[in-house]
């Protein structure tokens, strides 16, 4: 499994990604941080969302992130806000 997802995230260029830096909808996040913060899942996500596994990734980053590190970094970024609001819907603690 992990030479699959190694091969995935190396190729990932080949891979159709046609929402790339488009806008998130709240259902898309909720369905991922509704699941484990895994490699696999990331790749997963990415390719039903066709999306980058990295932003995936970062998804799974923000919602770890504690509120302080976010008032310093990006206070006012509406994507890390909106993954922070989500995060807390669904019980996320920092």
């Amino acid at each position: 499994e992990k030479l699959v997802i190694d091969y995935q995230k190396e190729n990932e260029d080949k891979r159709n990604k046609v929402n790339r830096r488009k806008p998130w909808e709240d259902s898309e996040i909720r369905i991922i941080l509704q699941d484990a913060p895994t490699v696999g899942n990331c790749m997963k996500y990415a390719k039903l969302f066709d999306r980058g596994y990295g932003s995936i990734e970062q998804i799974y980053r923000w919602a770890a992130t504690d509120m302080e590190s976010i008032k310093e970094k990006r206070p006012d970024d509406a994507f890390v806000l909106q993954v922070k609001r989500i995060a807390k819907e669904l019980g996320w603690r920092v």
